[in-house]
């Protein structure tokens, strides 16, 4: 009996270094189809495997790829307008104070649970996470910097605060600029740009508008486009460019039928309701 405990002391079980293997390749594969789903427009397909792959992820104690994956899922339940769900994949990086995760998967994960509060129409949770971003982002030097700017300024508009957005949109866009970060941006000058027309001063608005359509037209984002095409409408409305308005309005309206995306076109007619 002594020997047979002496000899499997020596010799390492060779069963869980196969089943970790395998687990590794488990993972590997779930992010390979995540990403195949993405790619031919399967959004169900690529959440529910980023979802797997983030569980796969923890039974091999690989932190990084647990939030990665988490992370992506929340951002793809997001685009299908699943936006409560998108808030819960979070759950794995915020909620699990056991797994010791980067100052950059945090930092992540905080600013897309800030995002997705505000879609949630939680304005007052997503200044919190978008707060918690900021402060692992030393003087808004970090390579999110941008983005943290940008939400920020998006808080400030659904607060009906824009003489603060403004700015901080502005900071945004030079951050954003600084990084050759065409996608960020963008979004900085469609925020600036809102900022401004909600101030009462449409006709400064537009030729930052214009200039994020020209960027996320050449970025081939739909959903960008038509957030663009829709305030170059209530932008062109206010300043009394009556054409314009219209054309910038049946363009918006094309682009949001052929996403078949219901809820930003919902979302559009009745901003365009409101003016």
């Amino acid at each position: 009996m002594g020997m047979t405990a002496g000899c499997s002391g020596t010799k390492p079980p060779a069963a869980p270094a196969q089943t970790s293997s395998q687990s590794q390749s488990r993972l590997a594969d779930a992010e390979q189809r995540a990403a195949v789903a993405m790619r031919s427009g399967d959004l169900e397909g690529a959440a529910r495997q980023y979802g797997e792959a983030a569980r796969l992820a923890a039974t091999v104690e690989n932190t990084d790829a647990v939030a990665a994956n988490a992370i992506n899922q929340s951002i793809v339940y997001q685009w299908m307008g699943r936006d409560a769900e998108a808030r819960d994949a979070l759950a794995r990086v915020l909620d699990d104070p056991r797994r010791s995760f980067s100052e950059r998967r945090r930092l992540q994960a905080e600013l897309r649970r800030a995002i997705v509060e505000l879609a949630l129409q939680n304005p007052v949770s997503a200044a919190t996470f978008a707060e918690r971003a900021a402060q692992r982002c030393a003087n808004f030097s970090c390579e999110y910097a941008a983005t943290i700017l940008n939400v920020q300024a998006q808080i400030a508009l659904e607060a009906q605060r824009a003489a603060e957005a403004e700015p901080l949109a502005t900071r945004a866009a030079e951050r954003a600029r600084s990084r050759s970060d065409r996608a960020e941006t963008a979004n900085a000058l469609r925020l600036l740009g809102k900022a401004r027309r909600v101030q009462n001063n449409p006709q400064a608005a537009i030729q930052p508008l214009e200039q994020a359509l020209a960027i996320d037209r050449d970025l081939a984002d739909p959903r960008k486009i038509l957030a663009d095409l829709t305030e170059l409408s209530l932008a062109n409305s206010a300043a009394g460019n009556r054409d314009a308005a219209r054309d910038y309005y049946e363009r918006a309206l094309t682009v949001s039928r052929a996403l078949q995306d219901t809820r930003g076109l919902a979302e559009m007619e009745a901003q365009l309701r409101r003016q």
